[in-house]
C-alpha cells in the first residue's frame, strides 16, 4: 500500500500544490479555515437543528440514520487511517501553508468528507428537496480540506466512498 500512495502522491501533489497557492488570498484562505471549522462537527448540529424546526418529527428517521451511519463509520475509521498511515501533503510538503493544525496525523481516509458523505446521504434519500444544498455543502467541505493541504484528492474519494458505502445501507434501511 506504502508504494501505492507513493505514486499516488507524486501525482497528487502538484494539483495539491496549485489548489493551496490558489487559495492563499486572505478572504478565500479565512473562508476555507471556517468551512473547515464547520466541517469540525458545527454544521451537523447546525443542520440538525434547523431540519427539526423545518420538518420537526418526521426529521427524526433520517437523523437518526445519519446518526448511525456517521456513529459506525467513526467507529472504524481511526483503525483504518492509523492502518494506512498516509503523511498529509503538508506534512510531504513544508512549502505548503499550515494555517490550521490537521485534527490526527494521517490523511486517508478523510474524515470530514467521509462525515459529509453519511450524513448527506440518508438526509437527501429523505428529503430530496436538500440534495442540492447538500452537495455544495459537500463540495465545501472537501474544496476546503485540499485547499488547506490536509488532503491528497484521493483521500477525499476515499472517504466519500467509506462513508456511502456505510450510509448507503444505513439511509435504505431506516427510511
Amino acid at each position: 500500500m506504502k508504494h501505492l500512495f507513493d505514486l499516488c502522491n507524486e501525482h497528487e501533489i502538484t494539483l495539491v500544490r496549485k489548489v493551496v497557492q490558489y487559495c492563499e488570498a486572505p478572504p478565500v484562505r479565512k473562508s476555507c479555515v471556517l468551512i473547515n471549522h464547520l466541517g469540525n462537527g458545527w454544521i451537523y448540529l447546525m443542520g440538525a437543528a434547523a431540519l427539526l424546526a423545518w420538518q420537526g418529527s418526521s426529521s427524526q428517521q433520517a437523523l437518526l440514520a445519519a446518526l448511525l451511519a456517521t456513529g459506525i463509520a467513526h467507529c472504524i475509521y481511526p483503525t483504518i487511517k492509523r492502518r494506512l498511515a498516509r503523511l498529509r501533503p503538508c506534512d510531504l510538503d513544508p512549502t505548503l501553508d499550515l494555517s490550521i493544525k490537521a485534527m490526527d496525523r494521517y490523511s486517508c481516509p478523510s474524515g470530514h468528507v467521509m462525515t459529509a458523505t453519511s450524513v448527506g446521504i440518508p438526509l437527501g434519500f429523505a428529503f430530496p428537496s436538500l440534495v442540492p444544498m447538500i452537495a455544495v455543502a459537500w463540495i465545501l467541505i472537501a474544496w476546503a480540506r485540499l485547499a488547506l493541504g490536509h488532503h491528497y484528492p484521493s483521500d477525499l474519494l476515499v472517504g466519500a466512498l467509506f462513508g456511502a458505502a456505510i450510509s448507503l445501507p444505513m439511509g435504505l434501511l431506516l427510511i
